[in-house]
């Protein structure tokens, strides 16, 4: 279950909550429940991350990529070179066109290393945030959930003692009223 289908879940179990005794727009629910959902969300936290080390992985690939494809420019340079300088007569002309091509070939690596790191630097960091926010908004989503647990909970401890007082009170009332019954005499 995903992080988006456990919010889901603690909405749905927030909305079947009962009202509470004493009104407010306070609701009874079910405390396990939503601990059910916390460890849930807690769980689902790593694929955030797995994700993050998939973008890293997907870096690598373009690295390599990169680099294979400018050692093939690089090879098929040299290539061109070789063809070239076999004919005396434009050796110097090889010569040069080869340097200009590993010049111009190597540049070409490099550029299009440098836009794979860039793009993958981008991606990581991109990864990192969202891993980020996400930790952050699941963190405060649970702290806000549990600080409503906590004041349900305290209430109806309130409300429960207050009750338990009130019982008290009745009976040791009664415990002072003496019922007469019709056959008694005076």
């Amino acid at each position: 279950m995903n992080y988006e289908e456990i919010i889901e879940k603690i909405e749905d179990i927030l909305e079947e909550g009962k009202p509470s005794f004493g009104g407010g727009g306070k609701i009874k629910i079910d405390g396990d429940a939503i601990y059910d959902c916390l460890k849930e969300l807690s769980s689902s936290i790593p694929t955030e991350i797995i994700q993050a080390r998939k973008i890293v992985a997907e870096r690598r690939e373009i690295l390599q990529a990169a680099q294979e494809t400018a050692g093939k420019i690089v090879s098929d340079a040299q290539a061109k070179a070789e063809a070239m300088t076999q004919e005396h007569e434009i050796t110097k002309a090889a010569k040069d066109a080869a340097i200009k091509i590993l010049n111009e070939s190597k540049e070409e690596s490099e550029a299009i290393m440098a836009q794979a790191n860039a793009d993958a630097q981008e991606r990581e960091e991109s990864a990192k945030r969202w891993a980020y926010e996400m930790r952050t908004s699941a963190s405060e989503f649970a702290k806000s959930i549990m600080g409503e647990c906590d004041e349900y909970l305290t209430r109806d401890i309130e409300h429960y003692t207050r009750s338990q007082e009130n019982v008290r009170l009745a009976l040791s009332r009664l415990q002072n009223v003496s019922i007469k019954r019709p056959d008694d005499e005076d």
